[in-house]
């Protein structure tokens, strides 16, 4: 850019010479010219002449510095490159999960007591009584039961009987293995000693206690 702009200085100088020649002929139409006139032709003529020597001697810087330009390959600033850097993230805390603290519902049944360990179909006792202390009197529930012979093994069928509600937190059933027409303790015949069995269960089976054999029965000889 600097050479061109100084070969453009130079057009414009050459051009006011060559304006101010023209002038001085104009000046002096027969060609006549003073000393005044000869001076400044021989200055302009010098300045014309240290010009063009100028512009040869740029002319010749150019054409050295396009050949140089063309040997010695231009040489890249050397750039650092940083490597690329992730964006920020701000991680958020996980929500604790929210504990629920699920109750721990009461035991229905707190207590059973039985009125005899052994009763007889052929004798008294003949009954059993199942009393059944529970933590919610509304809920129902019954006995179911059988006995099974202690020597052959022998079971009879699975009977069960409501436990009805006697004070404001017991129910209570009444087995009768015999000695009269109330008997609701039915086994098959030719049983002896057996374990009477029993379990607890809530009428909407939600509850279930273990099955009972500290009950002894002796059937009637068949």
């Amino acid at each position: 850019m600097g050479v061109k702009h100084t070969f453009f200085q130079m057009g414009i100088l050459c051009l006011s010479i060559i304006v101010v020649l023209a002038c001085t002929l104009i000046s002096n139409p027969r060609g006549e010219q003073s000393g005044e006139s000869e001076t400044q032709t021989a200055i302009v003529l010098g300045i014309m002449s240290t010009s063009t020597s100028l512009a040869d001697e740029l002319m010749t810087l150019q054409a050295m510095q396009t050949e140089l330009a063309g040997q010695v390959p231009g040489v890249q600033p050397t750039q650092t490159s940083e490597p690329p850097q992730a964006p920020t993230q701000t991680i958020q805390p996980s929500p604790e999960p929210s504990r629920t603290d699920v109750p721990t519902s009461a035991e229905l049944v707190l207590e059973i007591q039985n009125s005899v360990d052994t009763f007889y179909c052929y004798q008294p006792p003949y009954e059993l009584t199942i009393t059944v202390k529970v933590s919610d009197i509304n809920r129902g529930m019954a006995v179911y039961y059988h006995i099974e012979d202690k020597n052959s093994g022998v079971s009879s069928e699975v009977q069960t009987i409501d436990l009805h509600r006697k004070t404001g937190d017991t129910r209570d059933a009444t087995i009768i293995g015999g000695g009269s027409m109330e008997q609701n303790l039915q086994f098959p015949p030719l049983m002896g000693e057996s374990y009477f069995l029993y379990q607890i269960i809530s009428d909407d089976g939600s509850y279930r206690s273990p099955v009972y054999s500290d009950i002894t029965f002796f059937p009637c000889g068949q």
